[in-house]
């Protein structure tokens, strides 16, 4: 096989597999030696973006990338065999550093190849994105695994990746998570960068390949120039969580005793003390409110409790409150129950009810979505297309008018919604879409 170097590649053919990948060599690839690799495998046909996530860590620091779409319609246990054979495949063809093979998932996908990965002893590393498998005692972690955890601060599972960490530490694997914040789906390439010299660094270490002395203080130099800018810009946990890492991972390298004066430093910052405090504050409120929240909703789910859905909007108002507080951690505290309460409802949504269950609970959970989430179009839609086939247009009319005032704006997509033929040629439906839209599909006269 002839791949272009320095150049993301998509579209290559896995034989007899019927799936595709994408893969990435540095520039300075020679078949003549070996090199480490970072195997990630995709569920949504984002093979070409995930490898382009890693082009310029794989370039700075000399990865090959390889990225796999998994089969279509698959279980579980399929695609766990399928990053085996994969992963073997490529092996057959290119010149792999078989002690430094990595891995990669991003969402749902994550989930997976961080469990899979455990069990394959080429793999040495993984790195999860946005989800992760959780460990526990059920599955056995080898010494020298190492784990990277990447995840939106505002994300329900935050707090599950450092229960991830901390379980990994006292089963002495390396883990570590590196959280960022935004909008964004992906998170910087940087983040990558930082994971993989990691594990250039934890291969040094081990003697796997030979230690560059240069590079090494370079990049220790380039880590402690960000703990000064994380401590001028009021961030002191932060810097004092890096400083430690620093005193530990280099320690292998030379002597990094002197860190812990630097340590104390940022202790006694009465900035540590008070962002200290905020965050033990909404980490103790989130996990109050969780737990509320939990049983609240399993008692009104189980009962269809509608008299407590202006319980629930008070709630949620309260949290749309906090969320504009100055506090620091205040908007990702709220972000992060929000969305626990999102997945939560979603599994419940998953359940298969009973014939005589189903319309009641399907209704009551898509109620209960819209006012969780106020932008949950399709829940509205849910909600609409239900009333509308039990005949209480009253209902199905105050959702549209609920939905179009919280933005909606695709006209074409009010005239499918399933089992609404009545209601979309009324008169009242296309008023309300006219008065929110401009203008509405069927024209009435006064």
């Amino acid at each position: 096989m002839t791949v272009k170097k320095g150049k993301v590649i998509d579209s290559l053919i896995v034989p007899g597999a019927n799936t595709i990948f994408s893969i990435y060599l540095p520039k300075s690839f020679d078949l003549n030696k070996k090199w480490p690799v970072v195997f990630g495998f995709d569920s949504n046909g984002n093979a070409g973006n995930i490898t382009r996530l890693y082009r310029e860590a794989a370039e700075e620091l000399g990865y090959m990338v390889v990225i796999s779409d998994f089969p279509e319609k698959v279980e579980i246990k399929e695609k766990a065999e399928y990053v085996a054979s994969f992963m073997d495949h490529i092996f057959s063809i290119f010149p792999i550093q078989k002690k430094r093979v990595y891995t990669t998932g991003l969402g749902e996908d994550a989930n997976l190849i961080s469990l899979v990965s455990v069990l394959i002893n080429d793999v040495a590393g993984t790195i999860a994105v946005g989800d992760t498998h959780y460990y526990n005692s059920s599955v056995k972690i080898r010494k020298n695994f190492s784990y990277f955890g990447v995840v939106n601060v505002s994300r329900h599972n935050y707090k599950n990746f450092l229960y991830n960490k901390m379980y990994l530490k006292k089963q002495n694997a390396f883990a570590d998570v590196l959280d960022y914040e935004g909008k964004q789906d992906f998170p910087n390439p940087n983040l990558f960068k930082k994971i993989l010299s990691n594990f250039t660094l934890q291969t040094m270490s081990k003697g796997v390949i030979p230690k560059d002395s240069i590079w090494i203080q370079n990049l220790f130099q380039t880590e402690l120039k960000q703990v000064e800018i994380n401590q001028n810009q009021g961030n002191f946990l932060l810097a004092y969580e890096e400083i430690k890492k620093i005193k530990d991972k280099y320690k292998l390298f030379f002597d990094t005793s002197y860190l812990k004066k630097k340590e104390k430093q940022l202790k006694q910052f009465k900035g540590y003390e008070r962002e200290k405090k905020l965050y033990l504050k909404y980490d103790t409120k989130e996990a109050e409110l969780r737990q509320s929240y939990q049983l609240s909703l399993a008692e009104d789910v189980g009962n269809e409790v509608y008299e407590n859905l202006g319980w629930w909007q008070h709630e949620m108002s309260k949290l749309d409150e906090l969320s504009r507080s100055k506090e620091k951690y205040a908007s990702n505290t709220v972000l992060r129950i929000k969305g626990y309460l999102k997945e939560k409802v979603r599994n419940y949504k998953a359940v298969k009810f009973s014939k005589e269950d189903k319309f009641e609970k399907t209704m009551y959970l898509n109620i209960l979505s819209t006012i969780i989430d106020k932008k949950d179009y399709e829940s509205y839609r849910t909600v609409i297309s239900l009333s509308a086939q039990d005949q209480d247009y009253e209902t199905a009319l105050f959702y549209l008018e609920k939905l179009l005032k919280n933005g909606f704006k695709d006209k074409k997509n009010l005239y499918n919604i399933e089992g609404t033929l009545g209601l979309r040629l009324s008169k009242p439906y296309n008023i309300l879409i006219e008065k929110y839209l401009g203008s509405s599909r069927y024209l009435f006269s006064d």
